[in-house]
């Protein structure tokens, strides 16, 4: 076996566990307990944000659109990471075994790899979304129809399978020699040929294609009218929006895009250059503090998926009026409800034996939503 794949092999284990502690439950120590309750709490804010992403059209009408479709995708691939990767990772982590056999130890890597790479692939198509409605707006409609923007979010479902599912399960990725114990550990070893070409597929092909769209989108927001430059800073868009100084929609837009890619840029790129690097690399030995950063770097990959609803819905001004719906609608619900029910105890012994205007009254304040 070559010093590559030696390096491989041994840094691998990296990408599973942050203490093994001693390799069995009696091991467990505060640090792992602090590990697993801030991991645990990612979760949570994960699976709550991309939750509340899937719930909002239903009280908000305008983000019905076809756009809002992407998200809705993107929604989907961090939602499930939260609910089929960090889970386990986080047991792994914490208990420094793995406990759920070797079949599903490659089902798990799978999951890992194809959810990560919908949720980087649908970012690109969002900015690709984003470009079409800027630079040809008269044409959007009909370049971002329904149908399209259906086969384009299945497109990128069956890209990431292939990429994750396909290799995986076939060994593809595996080092001929290299094998690691089921019963403990689960490893994902990868020789240097699909470090390279998995690392460009799910990654560096779609950073390409999304920092030339969000060139294109802010060399057209400085260019364009106010109209156009407008279009730039809301996830879908709607011809009866009001419209900004040109000046602020400029420095808006700038601003907006600059924490896209900044944010994506700092969650996934550490994670592929290094992948890419110990590929080339080569060697017998791991420092304890290049294996702790690339632990780091691997979470760091996960909390995208915590941060994506922040910044693709959470900034948007129509996902913010309905989820001030929501909330209004819980808290007119519990305060309305008690008053009614206050006023008609009030009125009861005045109805006893007739028919009373306030019989069906409606104590929902919501159901207009």
């Amino acid at each position: 076996m070559s010093k590559n794949e030696t390096w491989l092999s041994n840094f691998s284990s990296a990408d599973s566990s942050f203490v093994k502690g001693g390799g069995n439950l009696a091991g467990i120590g505060l640090q792992e307990v602090v590990i697993g309750l801030v991991l645990t709490l990612i979760d949570l804010i994960t699976l709550l944000g991309n939750t509340i992403v899937f719930i909002c059209p239903l009280v908000e009408k305008r983000l019905r659109t076809v756009t809002y479709m992407f998200i809705m995708s993107l929604a989907m691939a961090d939602f499930l990471v939260a609910c089929l990767v960090m889970p386990f990772s986080i047991i792994y982590e914490v208990t420094g075994m793995w406990l759920f056999g070797k079949l599903f130890c490659k089902v798990w890597i799978s999951f890992d790899v194809m959810f990560c790479t919908a949720s980087i692939v649908t970012l690109c198509f969002i900015s690709l979304d984003r470009y079409c409605s800027v630079v040809t707006p008269y044409h959007y409609s009909r370049r971002m129809s329904r149908g399209r923007c259906i086969a384009m979010t299945c497109m990128v479902w069956v890209y990431s399978s292939l990429i994750s599912f396909l290799p995986v399960m076939q060994g593809w990725n595996e080092i001929p020699g290299v094998d690691f114990d089921a019963g403990r550990e689960c490893i994902f070893v990868t020789n240097w040929i699909f470090a390279l070409v998995a690392s460009a597929l799910a990654f560096f092909v779609p950073f390409m294609v999304m920092c030339s769209m969000y060139f294109f989108i802010y060399r057209a927001s400085r260019l364009k009218a106010t109209r156009i430059v407008s279009q730039t800073l809301e996830i879908h868009y709607h011809p009866n929006s009001k419209r900004q100084n040109h000046l602020q929609l400029e420095n808006k837009a700038t601003r907006t895009i600059s924490i896209i890619i900044s944010v994506f840029v700092l969650c996934w790129l550490p994670y592929f250059v290094l992948n890419i690097w110990l590929a080339a690399r080569g060697t017998d030995s791991t420092s304890t503090v290049l294996v702790d950063a690339f632990k780091i770097i691997t979470w760091l990959g996960y909390c995208n998926s915590t941060i994506n609803p922040m910044l693709y819905a959470f900034l948007n001004r129509d996902f913010q009026r309905a989820l001030k719906k929501l909330l209004i609608c819980r808290h007119r619900s519990q305060v309305d409800i008690g008053e009614d029910m206050h006023f008609l105890r009030q009125i009861q012994p005045s109805c006893r034996g007739k028919q009373h205007q306030y019989d069906n009254v409606n104590l929902s304040p919501c159901t207009s939503w």
